[in-house]
C-alpha cells in the first residue's frame, strides 16, 4: 500500500528526476560537437552527465524502480570508459545515451501513472543489451550482476497496487491514442509499401508501449495478440518481411480487435478477447519460418500483478489535474462575460448617482476581484516555450547528422510563455521552418569554408514579446533565399502575373508558403515537397498570427512568426471617431497628446504627418479608413494617439479617448467576413459595441497605400 507521505515523496522524485534528464540530453548533444576525432574527449561534460546518470540510478534504487536503475547503471558504466580516457566518444555511442533519455522520460510517465516501472520491464532489457555491447566493443567492463539487480519479480502481495477505476480509465484513453498512431503508419503503408523505416519504427513503439501497459493491467489477451503484432513490426522494419496489402489487412483487422478489447474495459468489461487465440494464430502464420529478431524488444512484459490490495493507492499526481481544454474556454468566457457585466454595473449611470461609502468600496472590491478572477484565468492556459524549443535540439541534433551539416543552435527566451492553444500549433510550424533552414538554408562545412564563414553554421530560434504580439524568430546564416529561383518558379506555376521581376522581395519570397510550392532539385526525407510551409502558414492562420520573411543572399535568412500575445481579454484605450467607438489594445500605445497646428505638414505625397520630437509620423484618419463620418476634421481639434507596430510608428487621429478598460475579445459574426484592420469587437458597459483595431495590419494598409501613391506618379 502507498501512502499519502509517500506520494508526495515519488512526487518529488519524479520532479527532480525530469529535471535531471532535461539537462542531460543537451549536454550529450554538446559532448558529440565538441569531441571531434582526435580532440579528446570533454572530461568535464562526461562528468556532468555521469553525475546525473549516478543520481537517477541511486535514487530510482530506492524506490524499488530497477529497470530504470540497471538502465542508468550501465549507461554510467558506458559514461565511465570515457571519464578514463580508454576511448573517444563517437556518435554511435551518444545515440544509445540519447535512447536512454528517451526510456526514462518513457518510464518516468510509467511511474506517474502506475507507481511502479514494470511496463518497462522488455524496454529496459533491451537498452541493457545495446549498452553492454557498446560497452563489450570499446574494452569496458561490464557491470556485475550483483551490483544492480535485474528486473525485478512481480511484487509481493501487500506491496501490490487496485487498478482502479480511473486508472483503467486512462489505460482506455492512452491505448486509444496508441492504437490510432499505429493505424495511421499502417493505412499510409497500405498506399506507399516502401515507406521508411523510421514510419515502421513509430508504429512499432507504439504497440510495444500498448503491450507492455496491457502486461501491467492484467491483460492478457491483448498482451499476447498485441506482441505477435509487434514481432510482425519488428519483422517489416528489420526488412524480413514485406509490407504488401495483405499483411497491412491482417495488422489493421488486429487492431480492430485490439480497439475492441480496449472498448469493452472502457464499459467496465474485462477486455477478454473471445477470438485472440484465432487472431493470434493467423498473425504468427505470417512470420513464416524468417529467424526470429534477436531484438530483446520481443520480450514480453512482466507478469501482472494477482490480486488487489485492500486499499486503493491515491493517485500520484494529486497536485495537478487534467481539464479539458473545452471547459478552460467555457472558464475564460464566463470570466470575459462577468468582466462585461462588472463594467455594465459599476459604470451605470444611476448607480454613478449613488452617493454611499460602503457602495463605492464594494464596487472598488468587486473590480479588484475580478481582475484578480481574470489574471488567474488568463495565466492557467499560459505556458513557458521551453519545451517546445527544446525538442529542437534533438531534431537539430538528428539532422545535422543526416545532413552532414554542422550546425551549433542558439535558444533564446525559453521562458515567454503563450496560450496553451499556441503550444499545440506552434510546434509543427517550428519543425518544418527548422528542417527547411538546415536542408536548404545552412550550406556543407565545405560550401561555408569557399565563402569565408565558419564550418559550423549557427540556428537561431529565439522567442520574444513585441508590440502585444509574441515573436518567435528562426533565423540562420546560411546562403539565403534565391530570389530569381523562387520567381521563375512562381511564373512557371502561375502563381505570378503580369511584371514579375518589378515585385518586392517580400511578395516573392511569400512565394515558398503556397501549397506545393518547392525550389528543390530533388525530393528528400527531409524536405522539398512542397508541404512543409503550406502548414506552418496554415497553422499561423488558425493562430490569426503573421509571418515575416527576411533574407539576404549569402548571410541568412529570418522567419519571424507573430502570434497575439493573448486570446481572449486585453486591456485597451477606448476612442470615439465620430459617432463609432473603437478600441486600440495598450500593449501598441506609445503616447497620446493633443497636437498643435504647427506640429502638423503634409509631405510632397500628401500624407499628413504630426512631428513627435523631431520624429514625422504618418497620421491615420479612422473615419477614411473605415469610411465613417467624421465629428472633427483639423487634426488640432482632435487628439493623437501614437501606435507602434513592427517598429513602426502610426499616429491615430480620433475625437477624444474615453477612458481605458479591460477589454474581452468577441469573434466578428461570420456575415462580417475578414474586416481589414479590425481584430474582433467587444460590448461595452452601456450594451454598445466597440470594434477593436488591428494595429500592425492598420500600419501595413497605411504603408501600401503611401507606396500605391509613390508608385502611380512615377507612372
Amino acid at each position: 500500500m502507498v501512502d499519502q507521505e509517500m506520494i508526495e515523496i515519488l512526487q518529488s522524485f519524479l520532479s527532480e528526476a525530469r529535471a535531471m534528464i532535461d539537462e542531460s540530453e543537451p549536454r550529450l548533444i554538446e559532448l558529440q560537437e565538441k569531441n571531434a576525432p582526435g580532440a579528446g574527449v570533454d572530461v568535464e561534460t562526461v562528468n556532468a552527465v555521469f553525475r546525473l546518470f549516478h543520481s537517477l540510478k541511486g535514487a530510482s534504487s530506492s524506490f524499488g524502480f530497477m529497470n530504470v536503475s540497471t538502465v542508468t547503471h550501465s549507461a554510467e558504466t558506458l559514461l565511465d570508459v570515457f571519464r578514463q580516457g580508454k576511448a573517444e566518444l563517437r556518435s554511435e555511442q551518444t545515440n544509445i545515451l540519447l535512447k536512454v533519455i528517451d526510456f526514462l522520460r518513457e518510464s518516468f510517465d510509467s511511474i506517474e501513472q502506475y507507481q511502479i516501472d514494470e511496463a518497462m520491464a522488455a524496454s529496459a532489457a533491451a537498452l541493457k543489451a545495446e549498452l553492454m555491447a557498446a560497452i563489450d566493443a570499446l574494452g569496458g567492463k561490464a557491470p556485475s550482476a550483483g551490483v544492480v539487480a535485474p528486473v525485478l519479480p512481480p511484487p509481493a502481495p501487500d506491496m501490490q497496487i487496485e487498478i482502479t477505476a480511473e486508472m483503467k480509465s486512462r489505460f482506455a484513453t492512452e491505448a486509444q491514442e496508441m492504437l490510432e498512431t499505429a493505424e495511421q503508419i499502417l493505412l499510409e503503408m497500405e498506399k506507399k509499401p516502401g515507406m521508411s523505416s523510421e514510419k515502421v519504427r513509430d508504429a512499432f513503439r507504439s504497440v510495444h508501449s500498448f503491450k507492455g501497459n496491457c502486461g501491467f493491467m492484467g491483460l492478457a489477451d491483448l498482451e499476447r495478440l498485441s506482441h505477435k503484432m509487434e514481432e510482425v513490426l519488428e519483422r517489416i522494419k528489420d526488412g524480413l518481411l514485406p509490407a504488401n496489402a495483405n499483411t497491412v489487412k491482417v495488422l489493421l483487422g488486429t487492431l480492430d480487435m485490439l480497439r475492441g478489447g480496449v472498448e469493452d474495459l472502457a464499459k467496465g468489461g474485462t477486455g477478454t478477447l473471445p477470438d485472440a487465440g484465432l487472431m493470434i494464430e493467423l498473425v504468427g502464420s505470417m512470420l513464416g519460418v524468417a529467424k526470429p529478431a534477436a531484438s530483446a524488444l520481443a520480450m514480453p512484459a512482466a507478469p501482472a500483478p494477482q490480486g488487489p490490495a485492500k486499499t486503493a493507492a491515491p493517485v500520484l499526481a494529486q497536485k495537478e489535474i487534467r481539464v479539458n481544454l473545452d471547459k478552460l474556454d467555457v472558464l475564460i468566457n464566463l470570466v470575459g462575460e462577468l468582466v462585461i457585466a462588472e463594467s455594465m454595473v459599476t459604470r451605470c449611470p444611476a448607480i454613478a448617482q449613488l452617493d454611499d461609502e460602503r457602495f463605492d468600496r464594494a464596487v472598488h472590491q468587486l473590480r479588484r476581484i475580478t481582475a484578480d478572477l481574470q489574471d488567474v484565468s488568463m495565466s492557467v492556459r499560459m505556458i513557458p516555450l521551453s519545451s517546445t524549443f527544446r525538442k529542437m535540439t534533438r531534431l537539430v541534433h538528428d539532422l545535422s547528422a543526416k545532413t552532414g551539416k554542422q550546425v551549433k543552435l542558439e535558444l533564446v527566451g525559453e521562458e515567454t510563455e503563450v496560450d496553451k492553444t499556441v503550444i499545440e500549433l506552434i510546434g509543427d510550424p517550428l519543425v518544418h521552418i527548422v528542417r527547411n533552414s538546415l536542408d536548404h538554408g545552412l550550406e556543407l562545412p565545405e560550401e561555408r569554408r569557399a565563402a569565408g564563414k565558419p564550418e559550423t553554421g549557427t540556428l537561431t530560434i529565439e522567442a520574444k514579446h513585441e508590440s502585444g504580439e509574441v515573436w518567435i524568430l528562426i533565423r540562420d546564416d546560411g546562403r539565403g533565399l534565391n530570389r530569381d529561383k523562387i520567381l521563375k518558379k512562381g511564373i512557371e506555376q502561375g502563381l505570378i502575373q503580369g511584371d514579375g521581376p518589378a515585385l518586392s522581395d517580400e511578395k516573392i519570397f511569400s512565394l515558398i508558403f503556397e501549397p506545393g510550392f518547392s525550389t528543390a532539385d530533388k525530393v528528400t526525407d527531409v524536405s522539398g515537397r512542397g508541404v512543409g510551409m503550406d502548414v506552418v502558414k496554415k497553422n499561423m492562420e488558425k493562430m490569426k498570427g503573421r509571418i515575416d520573411l527576411r533574407s539576404r543572399a549569402g548571410q541568412g535568412t529570418t522567419v519571424i512568426l507573430r502570434i497575439p500575445l493573448t486570446l481572449a481579454i486585453i486591456a485597451g484605450m477606448l476612442i470615439r471617431v465620430g459617432r463609432s467607438k473603437y478600441t486600440i489594445p495598450m500593449l501598441t500605445v506609445r503616447e497620446s497628446f493633443k497636437a498643435s497646428e504647427r506640429q502638423i505638414t503634409v509631405t510632397p505625397d500628401g500624407q499628413e504627418v504630426v512631428r513627435v520630437r523631431e520624429e514625422l509620423v504618418p497620421v491615420v484618419r479612422l473615419h477614411a479608413l473605415f469610411k465613417k463620418k467624421a465629428a472633427l476634421d483639423k487634426i488640432e481639434e482632435g487628439i493623437i494617439i501614437v501606435v507602434e507596430a513592427d517598429g513602426k510608428p502610426v499616429a491615430v487621429f480620433a475625437d477624444e479617448i474615453i477612458g481605458q478598460q479591460e477589454t474581452v475579445i468577441k469573434g466578428l459574426s461570420g456575415y462580417f467576413g475578414n474586416v481589414s484592420g479590425v481584430s474582433g469587437c467587444t460590448i461595452l458597459g452601456d450594451g454598445e459595441i466597440s470594434l477593436i483595431l488591428d494595429v500592425p495590419a492598420v500600419v501595413a494598409a497605411l504603408l501600401k497605400s503611401r507606396e500605391a501613391m509613390v508608385k502611380n506618379e512615377k507612372h
